[in-house]
């Protein structure tokens, strides 16, 4: 590579691999199984289409390539940018093409994360949710509108769920945070993602999309292979779209805590209609056979992420007898299932948590799953269930990982 770049992008492979081409700057490796390799070719065909609307939108690709590695269950990621070799969970291989949007936003680190790239882990919303934005952008362009509004309202969903979980250290749900002896395995969240991806689209929704799309590209020129702080953006950002910081507040939305006012829930037509179904719920309604009959894992996330909290088991062992969620081979879907039988206590889903939590490494699952086994008072059953299933799946799982379910256990056992 005659490309700078700053040394957490600096990563190497080593495996017996394979590989199949998919486009004419992307290859597909994966270890040397045939069946493996076929089947991430299929979920990551329409990569070049990916790559040419991210050019479109915000300037030439950089890095000649950009191929992907299928790595073994264990990494704790969904993806990693690494230029012109992103590092990918072998979770994305769906079989209905959208494991591609994980795709979509390690692509969109070529332009933000990897051209321009942040000083410290303090502003890493310049990278995350720069990214996001631009992820939704190239996703809106290849996927559609509809698709692009669920892949916000599922960022949307998860913006609120982080904050509730940084209820006692509003810190973590600032934009710039303070980390100064902080550990950042130990505050990651969706927070720089979804909240850096709302302020983004704030200043959209302000200039307008044309303005906006300008502004972008200008940004990308002026400091592509160089690192900036949340200042130097805020100057850039005053300097070239005069009086901003009139009509929104900066400092709001870069030093406070929380979600500002200003935010914005996404509006369509499928994204209401699905949160809709959710909140009937309650009310012991399940969604009809034709409501859901072109829902693919996006949708059913968005709903099970949406459905009340305190939900009774009968309803979840309905509902799963009618749909088959605890069976998906859609970990987004497979998960936010298993959290809710867990909270609503159904323990008869023990053996489908056990499964999933031996067969996978991502940070995205284990935490969330764990978490719901070992918070709550009056459940030891699920305490002890929990450290047990750890104690023997430890050893498959990343360094980071481990050391991430370790600190749910100090926090809440």
């Amino acid at each position: 590579m005659e490309q700078p770049i700053p040394p957490y992008l600096f990563a190497f492979a080593v495996g017996e691999l394979g590989y199949r081409d998919v486009g004419p700057r992307t290859r597909v490796y994966s270890e040397a199984v045939p069946a493996v390799l076929e089947a991430a070719a299929a979920e990551f065909a329409g990569t070049e289409d990916m790559v040419r609307q991210g050019e479109r939108l915000f300037g030439d690709y950089e890095w000649e390539r950009f191929d992907l590695l299928v790595l073994p269950p264990s990494f704790p990621y969904g993806g990693m940018e690494n230029p012109r070799m992103v590092f990918l969970t072998p979770t994305l291989i769906k079989g209905d093409a959208s494991g591609a949007q994980v795709v979509a936003h390690e692509l969109a680190h070529s332009w933000t994360g990897n051209l321009i790239t942040n000083k410290t882990n303090e502003h890493c919303w310049l990278n995350e949710g720069f990214t996001t934005y631009a992820e939704r952008r190239i996703v809106e362009a290849v996927q559609g509108e509809e698709m692009a509004a669920l892949n916000i309202g599922i960022g949307w969903r998860g913006l609120k769920e982080e904050v509730e979980r940084f209820s006692d250290n509003m810190e973590f749900t600032k934009l710039r945070t303070k980390q100064e002896g902080v550990h950042p395995d130990d505050v990651g969240s969706r927070v720089p993602y979804e909240k850096g991806f709302q302020f983004l689209w704030r200043i959209e929704r302000e200039v307008g999309r044309p303005a906006f799309d300008e502004f972008l590209k200008k940004y990308i020129a002026t400091f592509k292979f160089k690192s900036i702080d949340t200042e130097m953006f805020l100057e850039f950002l005053k300097t070239n779209i005069p009086g901003i910081e009139k009509k929104i507040d900066l400092v709001l939305w870069t030093e406070g805590t929380g979600i500002p006012p200003d935010a914005f829930e996404p509006i369509s037509n499928i994204y209401t209609r699905i949160v809709t179904l959710a909140n009937e719920f309650k009310d012991g309604r399940m969604p009809g056979d034709d409501e859901v009959a072109d829902w693919q894992g996006q949708e059913w996330e968005l709903y099970l992420k949406n459905l009340p909290k305190s939900v009774e088991a009968s309803q979840i062992l309905a509902l799963d007898a009618r749909y088959r969620l605890s069976e998906s081979k859609d970990y987004e879907v497979k998960v936010a299932f298993l959290q809710l039988a867990i909270s609503s206590g159904c323990s008869q889903y023990q053996g489908e948590v056990e499964s999933t939590l031996k067969e996978v490494g991502r940070l995205k699952y284990l935490r969330p799953l764990y978490a719901a086994l070992v918070q709550g008072s009056g459940r030891q059953e699920e305490k002890l269930f929990a450290k047990r299933v750890f104690a023997e799946a430890r050893d498959c799982y990343h360094p980071i990982a481990q050391g991430v379910v370790e600190s749910i256990f100090s926090k809440h056992t």
